[in-house]
């Protein structure tokens, strides 16, 4: 079943595009991320989901209805914002049963709801409890009670993690995805932050301009970026810039990059990769094999000399900052967890390699 679907929505601001004719479908039980940056329009476009935007063209359906004309407040969704808007006069069980009660359900009703939603959320201790009482994650656990325990077909998430410390924000992407998961709500989340949509996401759109440049599962997004914008912005990235020297039988690209090395790319799609076409090459950290012998170095197609510049340590996170030896370009690789890098210091000499299936080449429009 089909619980959002939205066709050629199109928003403008005087000359400004903000939305500009996205289409989506959303099924039911589905935890839907729109990913992008700060002015991309996923905002605009979840508030003419909510109803507080009318789109210039395009149509919103909720479970196979349209939602052209139809108010916020009898649209069958709901909205949890990144500043929660909690009543701090009222205790928790009066808040989360405030929508009741402007529905007027009768008060047993409301009751027994309110108790139901709250010790799902693991909060059925905290009935009688102020909002000031809470710890943050536990008010953004009441504002999400609010919303559900009205049974909306679709909930709606504003960024709602933004105003989070990072340990609680990476503590509630956990919750968020088993609250999701136990009640069986719609999710639609929207952010700019791409480890939340990573890894709580079934599917994921990535907005920029107005657009949706990919939709997909987060491994698509991220072992198979469509678009150089996905490529860079899902996920950290090495980049090169060079033209197409040849290209093989298999598809597989040889480059000749601005600083005069060879590299063995992946072609993103058809029809584009001809000798001569100019490209971005982007590979991942964690794609490169670090090695301080040059013995190993002939594993893979691609191999560059060069001596590490700096140490970004963070545990199991690390990375190593490699300046390519005739070049003042830097190669970000992850640090492996071995003894024999225990040691490793900056100025030491050090040899990369790695696949050319791991690289992802597109074509550059200036």
């Amino acid at each position: 079943m089909i619980d959002l679907e939205c066709r050629e929505l199109v928003k403008t601001f005087d000359r400004f595009t903000a939305v500009d004719g996205v289409s989506l479908v959303v099924e039911k039980g589905a935890f839907f991320s729109i990913l992008g940056p700060s002015g991309c329009g996923k905002t605009t476009l979840m508030r003419m989901l909510a109803g507080f935007e009318t789109p210039d063209r395009g149509e919103v359906r909720i479970k196979g209805r349209s939602m052209l004309g139809v108010p916020p407040n009898r649209r069958p969704v709901n909205m949890v914002f990144q500043h929660l808007a909690l009543f701090p006069n009222m205790s928790v069980a009066e808040n989360v049963g405030y929508g009741l009660r402007r529905r007027k359900t009768p008060r047993v009703e409301i009751h027994r709801r309110v108790q139901d939603v709250l010790s799902r959320v693991g909060l059925g201790d905290s009935v009688d409890k102020r909002i000031d009482q809470l710890s943050g994650g536990q008010q953004q656990r009441v504002a999400i009670a609010r919303c559900l325990v009205l049974e909306p077909d679709v909930l709606l998430l504003d960024e709602p993690l933004g105003a989070l410390d990072l340990k609680l924000r990476e503590h509630m992407k956990v919750e968020l995805k088993k609250l999701q998961s136990e009640f069986g709500t719609t999710f639609i989340y929207i952010t700019h932050d791409q480890s939340e949509a990573l890894a709580m996401s079934d599917r994921v759109a990535v907005m920029n301009r107005g657009v949706f440049e990919q939709v997909g599962s987060p491994q698509d997004l991220y072992y198979r970026p469509e678009t150089p914008f996905v490529a860079s912005f899902v996920g950290e990235n090495n980049r090169w810039r060079g033209r197409i020297v040849h290209r093989d039988l298999e598809g597989r690209l040889q480059v000749r990059t601005e600083q005069g090395m060879s590299l063995y790319a992946s072609a993103a799609g058809r029809g584009w990769d001809r000798a001569g076409q100019e490209v971005e090459v982007f590979v991942r950290p964690e794609m490169i094999s670090l090695s301080l012998s040059a013995a190993h170095e002939e594993m893979h197609e691609n191999r560059l000399e060069g001596q590490v510049v700096n140490i970004l340590f963070d545990g199991s996170r690390s990375q190593v900052l490699v300046q390519q030896h005739g070049s003042d370009q830097e190669v970000a690789v992850n640090l492996p967890q071995a003894a024999e890098f225990s040691g490793l210091s900056e100025g030491a000499p050090v040899y990369l390699s790695w696949p050319s299936n791991r690289s992802h080449a597109f074509p550059f429009w200036a």
